[in-house]
Protein backbone atom coordinates (compact mmCIF):
# COMPACT_ATOMS: atom_id res chain seq x y z
CA UNK A 1 0.00 0.00 0.00
CA UNK A 2 1.18 3.89 -0.89
CA UNK A 3 0.35 6.31 1.81
CA UNK A 4 0.66 10.05 0.54
CA UNK A 5 0.05 12.27 3.93
CA UNK A 6 -0.70 16.13 3.02
CA UNK A 7 -0.72 18.23 6.15
CA UNK A 8 -0.35 21.87 6.48
CA UNK A 9 2.47 21.44 10.12
CA UNK A 10 5.63 20.54 10.50
CA UNK A 11 6.63 16.64 9.77
CA UNK A 12 9.66 17.18 12.39
CA UNK A 13 10.04 18.70 14.92
CA UNK A 14 6.95 17.04 15.81
CA UNK A 15 6.10 18.69 19.14
CA UNK A 16 2.05 19.05 19.10
CA UNK A 17 -0.06 15.88 19.27
CA UNK A 18 -1.15 16.49 15.96
CA UNK A 19 1.62 16.53 14.06
CA UNK A 20 3.52 13.87 16.55
CA UNK A 21 0.52 11.47 16.20
CA UNK A 22 0.73 11.69 12.77
CA UNK A 23 4.43 10.88 12.24
CA UNK A 24 4.21 7.70 14.72
CA UNK A 25 1.38 6.49 12.52
CA UNK A 26 3.02 6.69 9.57
CA UNK A 27 6.26 5.75 10.68
CA UNK A 28 4.31 2.31 11.97
CA UNK A 29 2.82 1.85 8.34
CA UNK A 30 6.21 2.06 7.01
CA UNK A 31 7.56 -0.59 9.61
CA UNK A 32 4.77 -3.20 7.87
CA UNK A 33 5.84 -2.46 4.98
CA UNK A 34 4.15 -0.04 3.51
CA UNK A 35 5.71 2.82 1.39
CA UNK A 36 4.69 6.03 3.44
CA UNK A 37 5.63 9.66 1.88
CA UNK A 38 5.10 12.94 3.37
CA UNK A 39 4.29 16.44 1.88
CA UNK A 40 4.55 19.34 4.75
CA UNK A 41 6.32 22.99 5.68
CA UNK A 42 9.46 23.67 6.13
CA UNK A 43 8.91 26.47 8.03
CA UNK A 44 5.45 28.44 8.94
CA UNK A 45 4.60 32.11 9.57
CA UNK A 46 5.03 31.63 13.89
CA UNK A 47 8.23 29.41 12.94
CA UNK A 48 10.64 30.57 10.74
CA UNK A 49 13.45 27.71 9.47
CA UNK A 50 16.07 28.03 7.21
CA UNK A 51 16.81 25.26 5.40
CA UNK A 52 20.62 24.86 6.48
CA UNK A 53 18.88 24.89 10.19
CA UNK A 54 16.37 22.30 9.11
CA UNK A 55 19.34 20.15 7.57
CA UNK A 56 21.45 20.54 10.69
CA UNK A 57 18.54 19.39 12.55
CA UNK A 58 17.63 16.70 10.58
CA UNK A 59 21.55 15.69 10.30
CA UNK A 60 21.71 15.30 14.50
CA UNK A 61 18.64 13.27 14.25
CA UNK A 62 19.81 10.49 12.16
CA UNK A 63 17.49 10.98 9.21
CA UNK A 64 19.10 10.21 5.85
CA UNK A 65 18.99 13.73 3.34
CA UNK A 66 18.01 12.77 -0.45
CA UNK A 67 18.39 16.24 -2.04
CA UNK A 68 18.30 19.67 -1.57
CA UNK A 69 17.04 23.12 -3.53
CA UNK A 70 15.61 26.35 -2.32
CA UNK A 71 12.56 25.26 -2.68
CA UNK A 72 12.43 21.99 -0.78
CA UNK A 73 14.68 19.39 1.59
CA UNK A 74 13.49 15.41 0.79
CA UNK A 75 15.07 13.15 3.28
CA UNK A 76 13.89 9.67 5.05
CA UNK A 77 13.18 9.11 8.77
CA UNK A 78 12.06 5.99 10.00
CA UNK A 79 11.17 4.54 6.46
CA UNK A 80 8.90 7.44 5.40
CA UNK A 81 10.50 9.68 2.85
CA UNK A 82 9.49 13.46 3.57
CA UNK A 83 8.92 16.59 1.63
CA UNK A 84 9.52 19.95 3.43
CA UNK A 85 8.63 22.50 1.17
CA UNK A 86 10.47 25.88 1.81
CA UNK A 87 8.33 28.07 0.31
CA UNK A 88 4.30 28.20 1.22
CA UNK A 89 3.01 28.95 -1.78
CA UNK A 90 4.58 25.83 -3.48
CA UNK A 91 2.78 23.57 -0.26
CA UNK A 92 -0.24 22.93 -2.54
CA UNK A 93 1.33 22.34 -5.91
CA UNK A 94 3.95 19.75 -4.55
CA UNK A 95 0.85 17.60 -3.44
CA UNK A 96 0.39 17.04 -6.92
CA UNK A 97 3.44 16.34 -7.54
CA UNK A 98 4.15 13.59 -5.41
CA UNK A 99 0.82 12.43 -6.03
CA UNK A 100 1.41 12.05 -9.29
CA UNK A 101 4.77 10.43 -8.97
CA UNK A 102 3.38 7.85 -6.07
CA UNK A 103 -0.07 7.38 -6.78
CA UNK A 104 -1.05 7.19 -3.45
CA UNK A 105 -3.82 4.32 -2.80
CA UNK A 106 -5.01 6.86 0.35
CA UNK A 107 -3.58 10.36 1.12
CA UNK A 108 -4.31 11.51 4.75
CA UNK A 109 -5.11 15.30 5.37
CA UNK A 110 -5.11 16.31 8.98
CA UNK A 111 -7.72 19.21 9.79
CA UNK A 112 -5.04 21.40 11.09
CA UNK A 113 -5.66 22.95 8.10
CA UNK A 114 -6.15 26.51 7.37
CA UNK A 115 -8.22 27.52 4.46
CA UNK A 116 -8.40 23.67 3.65
CA UNK A 117 -5.55 24.42 1.60
CA UNK A 118 -4.09 20.85 1.86
CA UNK A 119 -7.45 19.02 1.66
CA UNK A 120 -8.44 20.91 -1.85
CA UNK A 121 -5.02 19.95 -3.00
CA UNK A 122 -5.52 16.43 -1.97
CA UNK A 123 -9.17 15.95 -3.62
CA UNK A 124 -7.81 17.80 -6.81
CA UNK A 125 -5.05 15.52 -7.14
CA UNK A 126 -6.30 12.00 -5.78
CA UNK A 127 -10.08 12.61 -5.66
CA UNK A 128 -11.46 9.37 -5.12
CA UNK A 129 -8.51 8.41 -2.32
CA UNK A 130 -8.95 11.22 0.63
CA UNK A 131 -8.97 10.56 4.06
CA UNK A 132 -9.51 13.16 6.66
CA UNK A 133 -8.07 13.03 9.91
CA UNK A 134 -9.70 14.73 12.55
CA UNK A 135 -7.26 15.99 15.30
CA UNK A 136 -8.16 19.89 16.12
CA UNK A 137 -12.23 20.49 16.34
CA UNK A 138 -11.17 24.26 15.72
CA UNK A 139 -9.94 24.05 12.24
CA UNK A 140 -12.80 21.89 11.24
CA UNK A 141 -14.91 24.09 9.23
CA UNK A 142 -17.98 23.69 11.43
CA UNK A 143 -19.65 23.73 14.53
CA UNK A 144 -19.34 26.00 17.83
CA UNK A 145 -15.82 26.03 18.11
CA UNK A 146 -14.58 26.54 14.67
CA UNK A 147 -12.17 29.14 13.72
CA UNK A 148 -13.51 29.79 10.29
CA UNK A 149 -16.75 27.93 9.35
CA UNK A 150 -17.59 27.14 5.32
CA UNK A 151 -20.33 25.75 4.82
CA UNK A 152 -18.21 24.66 1.25
CA UNK A 153 -15.54 23.57 2.98
CA UNK A 154 -17.39 21.55 4.74
CA UNK A 155 -19.21 20.27 1.56
CA UNK A 156 -15.13 19.30 0.68
CA UNK A 157 -14.89 17.11 4.30
CA UNK A 158 -17.46 15.19 2.92
CA UNK A 159 -15.83 14.07 0.12
CA UNK A 160 -13.28 12.44 1.68
CA UNK A 161 -13.94 8.21 1.20
CA UNK A 162 -13.44 8.03 5.16
CA UNK A 163 -13.01 10.23 8.01
CA UNK A 164 -10.81 9.35 10.68
CA UNK A 165 -11.50 10.63 14.40
CA UNK A 166 -9.07 10.13 17.24
CA UNK A 167 -11.16 10.64 20.49
CA UNK A 168 -14.68 10.09 21.27
CA UNK A 169 -15.43 13.35 21.54
CA UNK A 170 -13.97 14.16 18.29
CA UNK A 171 -16.17 11.52 16.77
CA UNK A 172 -19.36 12.87 18.84
CA UNK A 173 -18.50 16.62 17.19
CA UNK A 174 -18.38 15.49 13.70
CA UNK A 175 -21.68 13.29 14.03
CA UNK A 176 -23.60 15.98 15.64
CA UNK A 177 -22.45 19.55 13.47
CA UNK A 178 -21.05 18.03 10.50
CA UNK A 179 -23.27 15.32 10.17
CA UNK A 180 -20.43 12.94 9.41
CA UNK A 181 -19.82 9.45 10.80
CA UNK A 182 -16.39 8.88 11.35
CA UNK A 183 -14.02 5.40 12.41
CA UNK A 184 -12.81 6.15 15.98
CA UNK A 185 -8.89 5.33 15.56
CA UNK A 186 -6.67 6.10 18.97
CA UNK A 187 -3.76 6.86 17.86
CA UNK A 188 -0.52 4.00 19.35
CA UNK A 189 1.44 6.48 20.04
CA UNK A 190 3.08 5.67 23.77
CA UNK A 191 5.51 2.64 23.30
CA UNK A 192 6.56 1.43 26.48
CA UNK A 193 6.74 3.90 29.11
CA UNK A 194 9.00 3.57 31.49
CA UNK A 195 8.15 4.92 35.36
CA UNK A 196 9.59 8.51 36.18
CA UNK A 197 10.04 9.53 39.38
CA UNK A 198 12.29 12.70 41.14
CA UNK A 199 11.05 15.51 39.80
CA UNK A 200 10.17 18.44 41.23
CA UNK A 201 8.93 20.50 38.75
CA UNK A 202 4.81 21.61 38.25
CA UNK A 203 4.96 21.33 34.41
CA UNK A 204 2.94 22.90 31.61
CA UNK A 205 3.76 21.81 27.87
CA UNK A 206 2.45 24.86 25.09
CA UNK A 207 1.64 27.54 27.83
CA UNK A 208 -0.44 30.23 25.45
CA UNK A 209 -4.05 31.13 25.70
CA UNK A 210 -5.66 28.51 24.40
CA UNK A 211 -3.73 26.19 26.66
CA UNK A 212 -4.35 28.13 29.84
CA UNK A 213 -1.55 30.30 30.10
CA UNK A 214 -3.71 32.41 32.81
CA UNK A 215 -3.94 29.43 35.27
CA UNK A 216 0.03 28.97 34.74
CA UNK A 217 0.71 32.48 35.68
CA UNK A 218 -1.58 32.84 38.32
CA UNK A 219 -0.43 29.74 39.89
CA UNK A 220 3.21 30.74 39.63
CA UNK A 221 2.65 34.21 41.45
CA UNK A 222 0.87 32.49 44.11
CA UNK A 223 3.00 29.82 44.84
CA UNK A 224 6.76 31.24 44.20
CA UNK A 225 8.18 28.75 46.33
CA UNK A 226 6.61 26.58 43.69
CA UNK A 227 9.84 25.50 40.54
CA UNK A 228 7.64 25.78 37.58
CA UNK A 229 8.60 24.55 33.93
CA UNK A 230 7.37 25.84 30.96
CA UNK A 231 7.82 24.61 27.57
CA UNK A 232 6.58 26.91 24.81
CA UNK A 233 5.44 24.80 21.49
CA UNK A 234 3.74 26.11 18.93
CA UNK A 235 1.41 28.18 20.36
CA UNK A 236 2.97 31.43 22.65
CA UNK A 237 3.03 34.57 21.23
CA UNK A 238 6.45 36.66 22.15
CA UNK A 239 4.21 38.80 24.38
CA UNK A 240 3.01 34.86 26.12
CA UNK A 241 6.82 34.31 26.36
CA UNK A 242 8.13 37.35 27.89
CA UNK A 243 5.21 36.86 30.98
CA UNK A 244 6.93 33.80 31.61
CA UNK A 245 10.40 34.60 31.37
CA UNK A 246 9.82 37.58 33.90
CA UNK A 247 8.88 35.23 36.60
CA UNK A 248 11.32 34.17 38.75
CA UNK A 249 10.48 30.33 39.62
CA UNK A 250 8.97 29.91 36.02
CA UNK A 251 12.30 27.89 33.84
CA UNK A 252 11.50 28.24 29.96
CA UNK A 253 12.76 25.46 28.02
CA UNK A 254 12.39 24.41 24.92
CA UNK A 255 10.79 21.35 23.76
CA UNK A 256 12.11 18.08 22.81
CA UNK A 257 11.53 15.66 20.86
CA UNK A 258 11.97 12.84 23.53
CA UNK A 259 9.31 13.47 25.93
CA UNK A 260 10.87 11.77 28.78
CA UNK A 261 13.66 14.65 28.79
CA UNK A 262 10.49 16.86 29.91
CA UNK A 263 8.62 14.50 32.26
CA UNK A 264 11.69 13.49 34.11
CA UNK A 265 11.97 16.85 35.22
CA UNK A 266 7.97 16.56 36.26
CA UNK A 267 6.52 16.22 39.72
CA UNK A 268 2.62 17.51 38.64
CA UNK A 269 1.89 18.04 34.69
CA UNK A 270 -0.60 21.25 34.54
CA UNK A 271 -3.14 20.66 31.68
CA UNK A 272 -5.51 23.73 31.85
CA UNK A 273 -6.90 24.09 28.88
CA UNK A 274 -9.49 26.59 28.11
CA UNK A 275 -10.65 25.15 24.83
CA UNK A 276 -12.75 21.78 23.62
CA UNK A 277 -9.47 19.17 23.37
CA UNK A 278 -9.76 16.49 20.84
CA UNK A 279 -7.84 14.36 23.16
CA UNK A 280 -4.60 14.90 25.23
CA UNK A 281 -2.23 12.88 24.20
CA UNK A 282 0.44 14.29 26.76
CA UNK A 283 -2.08 13.20 29.58
CA UNK A 284 -1.75 9.68 28.66
CA UNK A 285 2.20 9.67 28.37
CA UNK A 286 2.51 11.49 31.91
CA UNK A 287 0.50 9.28 33.68
CA UNK A 288 1.79 6.36 32.50
CA UNK A 289 4.86 7.64 33.70
CA UNK A 290 3.39 7.63 36.55
CA UNK A 291 3.09 11.65 36.73
CA UNK A 292 -0.19 13.06 38.00
CA UNK A 293 -2.12 15.64 35.95
CA UNK A 294 -4.34 18.62 37.00
CA UNK A 295 -5.97 18.85 33.60
CA UNK A 296 -9.48 20.96 32.50
CA UNK A 297 -12.85 19.47 31.90
CA UNK A 298 -12.96 20.15 28.31
CA UNK A 299 -13.61 18.14 25.37
CA UNK A 300 -11.18 15.25 25.08
CA UNK A 301 -9.20 15.97 28.00
CA UNK A 302 -11.94 14.47 30.04
CA UNK A 303 -11.25 10.98 27.71
CA UNK A 304 -7.40 11.08 28.07
CA UNK A 305 -7.87 11.29 32.07
CA UNK A 306 -8.94 8.14 31.99
CA UNK A 307 -11.15 8.19 35.23
CA UNK A 308 -8.71 9.31 37.36
CA UNK A 309 -8.74 12.39 39.88
CA UNK A 310 -8.16 15.88 39.32
CA UNK A 311 -10.21 17.17 36.19
CA UNK A 312 -10.64 21.17 37.29
CA UNK A 313 -13.12 23.31 36.11
CA UNK A 314 -12.26 26.26 33.49
CA UNK A 315 -13.86 29.24 32.06
CA UNK A 316 -13.72 28.32 28.61
CA UNK A 317 -12.66 30.49 25.40
CA UNK A 318 -15.93 31.38 23.70
CA UNK A 319 -14.69 34.24 20.92
CA UNK A 320 -11.54 34.82 19.03
CA UNK A 321 -10.17 37.91 17.55
CA UNK A 322 -8.68 36.69 14.07
CA UNK A 323 -7.50 40.15 12.43
CA UNK A 324 -4.06 41.24 11.73
CA UNK A 325 -3.32 37.99 13.26
CA UNK A 326 -1.61 34.42 11.61
CA UNK A 327 -4.31 32.57 13.68
CA UNK A 328 -7.37 33.96 15.85
CA UNK A 329 -6.37 35.33 19.43
CA UNK A 330 -8.49 33.71 21.91
CA UNK A 331 -10.31 36.06 24.04
CA UNK A 332 -9.59 34.74 27.95
CA UNK A 333 -11.98 34.88 30.29
CA UNK A 334 -11.12 35.84 33.68
CA UNK A 335 -10.35 32.36 35.41
CA UNK A 336 -11.20 31.05 38.86
CA UNK A 337 -7.97 29.98 40.47
CA UNK A 338 -9.62 28.56 43.67
CA UNK A 339 -9.61 24.96 42.41
CA UNK A 340 -6.57 24.92 40.83
CA UNK A 341 -4.36 25.86 43.55
CA UNK A 342 -6.40 23.52 45.83
CA UNK A 343 -5.89 21.03 44.29
CA UNK A 344 -2.16 21.70 43.03
CA UNK A 345 -1.33 22.23 46.85
CA UNK A 346 -2.97 18.82 48.13
CA UNK A 347 -0.88 16.64 45.70
CA UNK A 348 2.61 19.08 46.58
CA UNK A 349 1.74 19.01 50.92
CA UNK A 350 0.82 15.54 50.67
CA UNK A 351 2.99 12.76 49.52
CA UNK A 352 0.97 9.85 50.32
CA UNK A 353 -1.88 11.90 48.00
CA UNK A 354 0.81 12.34 44.98
CA UNK A 355 2.36 8.52 45.51
CA UNK A 356 -1.73 7.00 45.24
CA UNK A 357 -2.37 9.48 42.17
CA UNK A 358 0.61 8.00 40.55
CA UNK A 359 -0.20 4.69 41.23
CA UNK A 360 -3.37 4.70 40.10
CA UNK A 361 -2.36 7.33 36.58
CA UNK A 362 0.13 4.81 35.44
CA UNK A 363 -2.46 1.60 36.23
CA UNK A 364 -5.29 3.25 33.82
CA UNK A 365 -2.46 4.80 31.23
CA UNK A 366 -1.01 1.69 30.80
CA UNK A 367 -4.33 -0.36 30.78
CA UNK A 368 -5.14 2.10 27.92
CA UNK A 369 -2.05 1.92 26.08
CA UNK A 370 -2.13 -2.16 26.15
CA UNK A 371 -6.02 -1.96 24.55
CA UNK A 372 -4.99 0.07 21.56
CA UNK A 373 -4.31 -1.63 18.06
CA UNK A 374 -1.65 -0.86 16.21
CA UNK A 375 -2.82 -2.27 13.32
CA UNK A 376 -5.76 -0.65 13.25
CA UNK A 377 -5.07 2.29 10.86
CA UNK A 378 -3.53 -0.12 8.43
CA UNK A 379 -6.83 -1.77 8.94
CA UNK A 380 -9.19 0.27 7.82
CA UNK A 381 -7.24 2.23 5.06
CA UNK A 382 -7.26 -1.59 3.55
CA UNK A 383 -10.87 -1.73 4.31
CA UNK A 384 -11.83 0.96 3.01
CA UNK A 385 -13.67 1.66 -0.83
CA UNK A 386 -12.14 4.78 -3.02
CA UNK A 387 -14.98 7.10 -3.50
CA UNK A 388 -15.97 6.62 -6.75
CA UNK A 389 -18.34 9.17 -7.17
CA UNK A 390 -15.68 12.02 -6.31
CA UNK A 391 -13.84 10.19 -9.29
CA UNK A 392 -16.46 10.55 -11.36
CA UNK A 393 -17.31 14.31 -10.54
CA UNK A 394 -13.78 15.22 -11.02
CA UNK A 395 -13.74 13.82 -14.53
CA UNK A 396 -16.68 15.30 -15.44
CA UNK A 397 -15.30 18.79 -14.08
CA UNK A 398 -11.99 18.29 -16.26
CA UNK A 399 -13.44 17.50 -19.26
CA UNK A 400 -15.76 20.63 -18.52
CA UNK A 401 -12.54 22.54 -18.18
CA UNK A 402 -11.18 21.21 -21.29
CA UNK A 403 -14.02 22.71 -22.99
CA UNK A 404 -14.02 26.04 -21.95
CA UNK A 405 -10.13 26.37 -22.56
CA UNK A 406 -10.83 25.16 -25.96
CA UNK A 407 -13.95 27.10 -26.60
CA UNK A 408 -11.95 30.22 -24.98
CA UNK A 409 -9.09 29.43 -27.93
CA UNK A 410 -11.19 29.50 -30.96
CA UNK A 411 -13.05 32.52 -29.74
CA UNK A 412 -9.56 34.30 -29.20
CA UNK A 413 -8.98 33.42 -32.90
CA UNK A 414 -12.09 33.91 -35.07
Amino acid sequence: MRVLLAQNMFHLPSHGGANKSNRVLLEQLAARGHECHVVAPLSGALRATSVQAHLSYLEGLGATVKAVSEEEVEYTYQGVTAHAVALPPLLARRVGEVAAQVGPDWTLVPSDDPGLLMLGAALRATPERVVYLAHTLQQLPFGPGAFYPSAAGTRMVKRAAGVVAVSRAAQYYLARYGGIDATLIYPHIYGDPRELTGGEHVTMINPCGYKGLAILLGLADARQDVPFLAVPTWGATPAERAELERRPNITVIEPSDDIDEILARTRVLLMPSLWDETFGYTCVEAMARGIPVLAADVGGLAEAKLGVQYLLPVRRIESYESTGHARPVPVVPEQDLGPWADALGAVLAHPELHRELSRRSRAAAREFIAGLDEDALENHLTSLRPNRRQAALAALAARAKERNTKEKGRMGTA
